[in-house]
């Protein structure tokens, strides 16, 4: 991977988008975790009644958001090279829709099946990395796309909708719509 010289356009470090640096703390966490579980089983397990319920609700979140994730994906990879800045479908009212199931469904549903309270910590730590380093990655997007990636963004949140899709701007927005970072 290159890194770009240029002091007007960030590095080509999030090109592929912060999602694999989110993945990789996550990852280092969840292995953290358990690990503390594997040492502590007796203390952090989930057993009985609460363990069924643990198991029912993993599997409710999966079953939604694995399918959500893939169609937002496919939606993304069909869609970006003909469009550039993609702003439709499941990109209408959140900028960051894969990462948003990840946080929501796919993580959660995940750890709730292993069954270990200390587990429960995981999709925090997802949305927390999320926060941080998605601003990296809308610094690369803001630079590539411009005033329409601002006009977005005004009208867009990151990870939750603001309660209205973005509508087509033909000036400059005298305030955002939506708060930064939301």
């Amino acid at each position: 991977m290159m890194l770009s010289q240029s002091p007007d356009r960030p590095t080509d470090l999030f090109r592929w988008g912060a999602g694999p640096l989110i993945g990789a703390v996550t990852s280092l966490w969840t292995g953290v975790m358990l690990f503390a579980g594997y040492l502590w089983a007796d203390a952090v397990s989930v057993t009985g009644i609460a363990f069924r319920v643990f198991t029912a609700t993993g599997v409710s979140l999966l079953a939604t958001g694995i399918p959500l994730y893939v169609a937002t994906a496919l939606y993304l990879r069909s869609h970006r090279r003909a469009e550039g800045l993609v702003t439709t479908g499941p990109y209408r009212r959140i900028r960051h829709p894969l990462y948003t199931t990840g946080f929501l469904f796919l993580a959660p549903g995940a750890v709730l099946l292993l069954g270990s309270w200390l587990l429960l910590t995981v999709p925090i730590v997802m949305y927390m990395a999320a926060r941080l380093l998605v601003p990296l990655e809308e610094r690369t997007l803001s630079a590539t796309f411009g005033r329409a990636y601002a006009e977005y963004t005004a009208a867009t949140g990151a990870f939750f909708p603001c309660g209205h899709a973005p509508q087509p701007c033909r000036h400059e927005p005298e305030e955002p719509t939506c708060k930064p970072g939301l």
